[in-house]
């Protein structure tokens, strides 16, 4: 099916549905949680007479910029149609009882692993789903509220890192034309994704400090009380990798933070990012996964860093 195809499907579930349920990844960022508010905005502004619900339990750094989640119960999702975001395998939806629902669809732009859903768009070339959500409501030429845009967009410079990693591409820049034209304020968003808070600041000169470089590959370990030295929370911590981006010499950059409640057995979250190396493959060895140049792996060892950090530099001797 082409765009508007699928556009027209996905509202045809939507109408056909008294109660929807919006679910997103674990640990949602930007654009998870953006093509959630969004979609929700826009279905209570187009149906004001549905049930529209955005449940979650864990965000990352980002989210104090999205709304507060929805409570729902059981048996609301049970009559429910269920929307799954921006997740890639069933096991990283940010709560299992989606399965529960009546009839679900899937809207995602990571490597496809796993079909979980009864219908599903996903667009693996897409830089975030909120290109894909902008793209659906192009093809009809829908009209969206300043809210429901700025939502996109956010989840949009949020994937795509203000567009300057390899997934943008012209498709991108024109979803973000789209959007525009709804009175997005594109200097708060940048602030509120890209700016930082003196605390963080020092964080991130902190992990600058650290950085370890070889054979085209930069890494930096922080243990807990590093980033709770710092006033940083786990979730906040993590998010950090984007400080050893932008550096003409590093061609893979990882960071890896102590996860909470590891002290007698420390175990790392990895973010392993690159400009155009494929790293996906690597990180699936380790049991993570993601995109082709951006992954994330829990609970690792010390010495799963060590041999993971080999693996990369052997990846990056293979693509100079």
């Amino acid at each position: 099916m082409n765009m508007r195809e699928q556009a027209d499907r996905l509202i045809y579930q939507i109408e056909a549905a008294d109660s929807i349920v919006l679910f997103r990844h674990v640990m949602a960022d930007g654009d998870a949680m953006g093509a959630q508010f969004a979609l929700k905005t826009w279905i209570m502004e187009r149906y004001p007479d549905k049930s529209v619900y955005a449940p979650g339990h864990s965000v990352g750094a980002c989210g104090a910029y999205y709304p507060q989640v929805d409570e729902v119960t059981d048996t609301v999702i049970a009559r429910s149609l269920a929307i799954v975001l921006d997740t890639a395998t069933s096991a990283r939806v940010d709560d299992s009882r989606w399965q529960l629902a009546a009839k679900t669809v899937r809207i995602d732009h990571h490597l496809l692993v796993e079909r979980f859903c009864d219908e599903e768009i996903v667009e693996e070339q897409a830089a975030a789903t909120c290109e894909i959500l902008a793209r659906l409501f192009a093809s009809r030429e829908e009209v969206l509220s300043r809210t429901c845009a700025q939502y996109l967009y956010s989840g949009l410079i949020s994937d795509t890192i203000n567009f300057t990693i390899s997934s943008t591409s012209e498709r991108t820049l024109q979803a973000a034309a789209y959007l525009l034209r709804f009175g997005v304020d594109v200097v708060r968003l940048q602030m509120q994704h890209f700016g930082t808070s003196l605390r963080d600041f020092r964080y991130e000169s902190w992990l600058r400090s650290q950085l370890r470089f070889e054979k085209g590959v930069g890494h930096v370990i922080a243990d807990q009380a590093d980033y709770a030295r710092h006033q940083l929370s786990f979730r906040e911590a993590k998010e950090k990798v984007f400080v050893l981006s932008g550096i003409y010499e590093i061609e893979v950059w990882a960071l890896f933070t102590q996860m909470e409640g590891t002290e007698e057995d420390p175990r790392y979250s990895g973010s392993l990012r690159s400009r155009t190396i494929a790293l996906d493959d690597i990180a699936n060895a380790y049991g993570g996964g993601g995109h082709r140049c951006a992954c994330g792996i829990k609970n690792l060892s010390r010495s799963q860093i060590e041999t993971l950090i080999e693996a990369l530099k052997q990846r990056v001797q293979e693509n100079t």
